[in-house]
Formats: C-alpha cells, sequence, structure tokens
C-alpha cells in the first residue's frame, strides 16, 4: 500500500487489527488472537512510514515490544524505523533500549538499527533524557547501546550532563560498554576535550583489556588531531599513544601507529619519530604500513638521514602494503626525498607502480617551476 494508503481510516482500521486502539492500550482487551496478523499491520504501518506516526500509532507500537511472539516484536522494531524522527520519543526509545535484552537476536539487531538511525536524525531533549536514564541500566547491552547512540549524536548532544554521565561508564567492568563510551566522546569532538576527559582516557592504557585500550587510543590520537581541539595535543596525551605503541597487543599498537599520523606535524617529535622507525620493524603488517603512513603525514619534519634510511629498507619489505606506504611516505617529504639515493631505491623496485609514482613526483616538481615562472599567477 505504501503512502498511498496512509489515510486516517486505513490507519484505524491497522489500529484494530493491531487490538491498538487507545482503549485497547489502557485495557488489552479484544486483540486479534492471529499473530500473523497483527505482524502483517506492524509491517503495513511500517510501510507508510512517517504518514502514519500518530500519537496513537506510536503509542501502540513500543507495547508490541512486549509482544510473545518474536515476529510481532521484531516488526514492530522496523515499523518504528520506518517512522523516522517523529517516533523519536522517549517512550519509544526507552521501549527500544529495553528490546536490546530481548531473548531473540533478531528483536535485539532490529531495536539496534532503530536506535542508530534516531540517534543521527533525533538529538531532541526529550531522546537524551531518556539516553541519559539509560546509561544507569542494569543491563550491558542497553547502556552499551545508548552510549554508541550518543556517539552517533555527536555534537548535538555533547552537554557537560551527558559528558558527565559517559565518563561514569568508564569506571565500568563491562569491557562493552567502556568501549562504546570512549568511541561516543571521540566523536563528540572538541566539546568533550576537557581535562577530565583526557585524564580519563590516559588512564586506558593500564586497561587489562584490549577492546577498550585500542578505542582509547583511537580517541586520543582524534583529540590530538584536533577533532576535539587543540588543547588535546598535549604531551601527556601525545605520551599515551607512545606507550601504547609498545603495547603486546597487535590491534593496540596500530590504533596508536594510525592515532600519531592523524596528529601529523604536532607529533613530529624526536621520541615519535623514533618510536614510528621502531614501528617500521614490527611482526604487524598493518603496524609496519600505518608506521609508513604515520611518517609521511608529518611531512618534512620528519626528512632527516635516519627516516630515509628507514624508509628505504621498508621499500624491500615482504609486503606490498608496507612497500606502498614506503613509497607515498617519501613523496610527501618534498624535495628533500629526491637523492639520488632515493631515486635508484625506486627505481630498482619491482612494483612498476613506485616507477610511476616516481615520473609523476618528478613531473609535479617540473611543472610547479614551470609555473613559478608566469607572474600573474603570483606563486613564488
Amino acid at each position: 500500500m505504501g503512502d498511498k494508503a496512509a489515510t486516517s481510516k486505513v490507519i484505524r482500521a491497522l489500529l484494530n487489527a493491531l487490538a491498538a486502539t487507545s482503549k485497547v492500550i489502557r485495557a488489552p482487551l479484544n486483540a486479534d488472537e492471529n499473530h500473523c496478523v497483527r505482524v502483517r499491520a506492524r509491517e503495513a504501518l511500517g510501510n507508510m512510514g512517517d504518514k502514519a506516526a500518530t500519537s496513537e500509532v506510536i503509542r501502540a507500537l513500543p507495547n508490541a515490544l512486549g509482544d510473545e511472539e518474536v515476529r510481532v516484536r521484531s516488526s514492530a522494531c522496523e515499523a518504528l524505523g520506518e517512522m523516522g524522527k517523529r517516533a523519536a520519543t522517549s517512550e519509544v526509545i526507552s521501549a527500544l533500549l529495553n528490546a536490546l535484552g530481548d531473548e531473540n537476536d533478531d528483536v535485539r539487531s532490529s531495536a539496534s538499527v532503530v536506535l542508530w538511525e534516531m540517534g543521527k536524525k533525533a538529538a531532541t531533549s526529550e531522546v537524551i533524557r531518556a539516553l541519559l536514564n539509560a546509561l544507569g541500566d542494569e543491563n550491558d547491552d542497553v547502556r552499551s547501546s545508548a552510549s554508541v547512540v550518543f556517539g552517533e549524536m555527536g555534537k548535538k548532544a555533547a552537554t557537560s550532563e551527558v559528558i558527565r554521565a559517559l565518563l561514569s561508564g568508564l569506571g565500568g567492568e563491562e569491557v562493552c560498554v567502556r568501549s562504546s563510551v570512549c568511541e561516543a566522546l571521540g566523536k563528540m569532538a572538541g566539546k568533550a576535550a576537557t581535562s577530565e576527559v583526557i585524564r580519563e582516557l590516559l588512564s586506558a592504557d593500564g586497561d587489562e583489556h584490549v577492546d577498550f585500550r585500542s578505542p582509547a587510543s583511537v580517541v586520543l590520537g582524534e583529540m590530538a588531531l584536533g577533532n576535539m581541539g587543540e588543547k588535546a595535543a598535549t604531551s601527556e596525551v601525545i605520551g599515551s599513544l607512545l606507550n601504547a605503541l609498545s603495547d603486546e597487543q597487535y590491534y593496540v599498537r596500530l590504533c596508536a601507529c594510525k592515532a600519531l599520523g592523524n596528529t601529523g606535524k604536532k607529533a613530529a617529535a624526536s621520541e615519535v619519530i623514533r618510536a614510528l622507525l621502531n614501528g617500521l620493524g614490527d611482526e604487524g603488517v598493518r603496524v609496519r604500513s600505518s608506521a609508513c603512513e604515520a611518517l609521511g603525514k608529518m611531512g618534512e619534519k620528519t626528512a632527516t638521514s635516519e627516516v630515509f634510511k628507514g624508509l628505504l629498507s621498508a621499500l624491500g619489505d615482504e609486503n606490498h602494503c608496507v612497500r606502498r606506504g614506503a613509497c607515498v611516505a617519501l613523496r610527501k617529504m618534498g624535495d628533500k626525498a629526491a637523492s639520488s639515493e632515493v631515486i635508484r631505491a625506486l627505481l630498482s623496485a619491482q612494483d612498476c607502480w613506485m616507477h610511476f609514482v616516481l615520473i609523476g613526483a618528478i613531473l609535479e616538481r617540473i611543472l610547479l617551476k614551470w609555473l613559478r615562472k608566469l607572474p600573474f599567477l603570483g606563486l613564488r
């Protein structure tokens, strides 16, 4: 039927099939006994989208999340998702958060997807209040998902009250909750870059769970990059990432390496460069590749003989991703990398795309030199 059928008469008929009139909501009488009818009615309401999002429908669907039939509960979640922003009331959010603890995988999955979509579109005070309440729920899945939704809301939800509530989640026992909180804080950008937040994230270095240490490293990198403001790019933050580079867990080292790369020139201190050079010899391919990328992002500040030596060695790495990363890093270092030794290494490489990178770099310099001769362009 879709949008064309979304008349008040049709909606009323569907609500009757659902046993979800205002009277029935108050006292569940005359409900349709056939669960297939209830499922189809909810699917039809969902297909009508926001045109069916009347207050009566929105009140009825959360009740359906407690239906004894799995398909009814799942289709109710999907119908609420199709109704979009208009369905994002505190009652609906609370019902969906409770559905995250459902015994059925499909229901939990549907509720999670709907909450994620609502988080992106509906950062209203009503929704935020419901999510704040959910952060104190005894169910781990509910607290974790509430944190994820706050992350999707980003800056819109980054009030001092929300940030304080999220910080309280960092001290919990459940890894999934702490990890979700950490990622949510990272998505809130500069508004979450308080000294308290940074201090709590720094404490993640010593956490026994790799699932928490990894996102903590990424968030710290995002802070230093500027997504959370320059005030987060402190020596303390950089020091934390350096510690993470020597972590026993491969994924933590990878995240720290990428985070340092994202800080760019802000992190181009000698100790950082030394740590990244050590990363070129890491047993993990992606760590070695990310170390190359990080050095390249730091630009000409890293263009020392020691760095050139490390990158030239990486050009002979057994993995093509590492070789490519080293090649790109050398190109980003400008004229300082255009030594005869570097050029010979690129020309002798077996990867033909390295030759194209070299030719491209040479042509780029020739073109720029020619353009500088044209006075009306104002290039110097």
